[in-house]
């Protein structure tokens, strides 16, 4: 009896020792962007971690040791902005053009937040670890600094050539396609064309015109005791010591990863739970399937123009199946018998809901995910960002169809929506997709704790990193041996025609002394 207890006691003190006092800086007001990496935070407190977690958005029933700092402010003002509004001006080699310039400003406005600044100011916490989102967020890594901690950052999405030269991250642009660009992998000579000047425009532009504003705002914003021996921006972002990344090669594109970029999509999703007794009941009642319509929480199907939405109707309403649609607005069109509107309904359990036979989406990350995680194939209206690249992925794939927001047509829908649904292919690759994401040697969520944990276990795992991670962007592209060839090869050149002028020179000089001589021994 002793024994056991001085075991469980040893246990016990073990677990302490290796728990870490952990902060998850996201202050930014994007659901879509934390919700995917919400479990992971609890499953840390949950395996024994203390974890400081700020945010916008408290968690329901957390683990004790689970501290939220609630940052959350009133409905902005903009909450009628619709990107609807703005997709047709986000072209491939407009959006890093625009960032360049005016994605800063999202990251100002989240550091304006007065509970925020206090907490940047606030003295008092300890943290060996300290988890960031960035997404054009470059300046949260002062936070790593303040603490003294290890830095991890979170990717809410595939990452772009710009951040990913800090690590040196390969990003080829003759088969990585830029996920603006709305380019699957198998690039026609104009698709590369335009995607590798979009990664140029990254490589070249952004250290120039972008990082001088983040670090302007880091300046600004992170003056907190002890930013005086803080190094640089570019030193921290190179110093970090692991990535998670909230996509898979199911998912994308397969691509080369170092050692310390980890792919962790899905983390969120689990088997499906029951719905509601009146969900449940339509859908196992629908013998013909259902289709659920949502374009996600960036987009809402109420800022869609009413000839849209009349057209939308039109065409469900020709279709023997039952439709779900995420409608947030209390002005409710005119609806056919067989669709159902509501404000929020628990879009995981009906996609995993066997009668579930189309996903019609805006091709957001996390929707995809949830789609290819179930075997639903999908008709993806994608309308910005990387919606343009997960979809038309999904449809190199052969499980989903995709549609511009800005090329939609009555007629492109009505079609689109007849051949998913009849054309049983597009299940047979959903299903095929969801067995290749499900047939993982560790899940999603295990994988980004273990990664976080051995981290902390070995002090930063700086050794995850490659040499590359200490060369500037001409070295990591070899620029500067390019052009040390070209100035061998022009030297040779040079050195090649003077050597032959000058042969050829005294060749000529020769053969006339010769000729002379000659002529000279005739006339004597």
């Amino acid at each position: 009896m002793k024994f056991l207890f001085f075991t469980v006691l040893l246990l016990l003190y073990v677990g302490h020792c290796m728990s870490a006092n952990i902060l998850a800086f996201l202050p930014t007001f994007a659901r879509s962007h934390y919700g995917g990496f919400q479990p992971l935070l609890k499953e840390l407190a949950v395996r024994g971690h203390n974890v400081t977690v700020l945010s916008h958005f408290p968690l329901k029933n957390p683990p004790p040791n689970y501290h939220h700092i609630d940052v959350s402010i009133k409905e902005r003002q903009d909450n009628n902005f619709s990107m609807l509004s703005i997709a047709p001006y986000l072209k491939p080699l407009i959006i890093p053009i625009g960032t360049l310039f005016f994605a800063s400003q999202f990251t100002l406005e989240t550091l304006n937040n007065i509970k925020v600044k206090e907490f940047i100011h606030s003295d008092g916490y300890q943290f060996d670890v300290v988890i960031f989102e960035n997404f054009q967020h470059e300046c949260f890594v002062s936070m790593s600094h303040k603490f003294g901690a290890h830095a991890i950052q979170l990717f809410p999405a595939t990452p772009t050539a710009f951040p990913s030269q800090w690590y040196s991250q390969p990003f080829n642009p003759s088969y990585i396609p830029d996920p603006n660009s709305g380019y699957k992998d198998h690039m026609t000579l104009f698709e590369r064309t335009i995607n590798f000047l979009v990664t140029c425009l990254q490589f070249f532009l952004f250290p120039i015109f972008y990082m001088p504003k983040q670090n302007e705002i880091m300046l600004k914003h992170f003056n907190y005791t002890g930013s005086e021996s803080r190094p640089s921006l570019e030193e921290m972002m190179k110093n970090i010591s692991l990535t998670l990344i909230n996509t898979h090669f199911t998912l994308g594109t397969p691509r080369p990863l170092v050692p310390s970029f980890i792919e962790v999509a899905g983390m969120h999703l689990k088997p499906s739970s029951k719905l509601p007794k009146d969900l449940q009941e339509l859908m196992d009642n629908s013998p013909d399937g259902v289709v659920y319509f949502s374009f996600g929480s960036v987009v809402k199907g109420s800022h869609l123009p009413m000839y849209q939405v009349e057209m939308f109707l039109r065409q469900l309403s020709q279709i023997k199946q039952k439709v779900l649609w995420k409608w947030e607005s209390d002005n409710l069109p005119e609806l056919p018998p067989n669709v159902v509107v509501r404000k929020w309904f628990p879009q995981v359990d009906i996609l995993g809901h066997p009668n579930c036979v189309l996903f019609i989406t805006h091709g957001g990350i996390h929707s995809v995910e949830e789609a290819v995680y179930y075997g639903v194939p999908m008709l993806a209206i994608s309308i910005f960002g990387d919606q343009l690249y997960n979809s038309i992925m999904m449809e190199s794939r052969g499980a989903a169809i995709r549609l511009k927001y800005t090329e939609l047509t009555e007629k492109r829908f009505g079609y689109s929506l007849q051949e998913i649904l009849s054309n049983t292919s597009y299940k047979e690759n959903a299903i095929k997709l969801c067995k290749i994401f499900h047939d993982q040697p560790i899940k999603p969520l295990d994988k980004a704790v273990y990664w976080i944990e051995y981290v902390i276990r070995h002090n930063g795992a700086h050794h995850l990193k490659t040499a590359g991670n200490k060369l500037n962007w001409f070295q990591f592209l070899s620029i500067d041996v390019m052009f040390v060839l070209i100035i061998t090869i022009f030297f040779f050149f040079l050195f090649s025609f003077y050597a032959i002028k000058f042969i050829y020179k005294f060749v000529t000089e020769f053969r006339k002394y010769n000729i002379e001589t000659d002529d000279d021994k005739k006339d004597n």
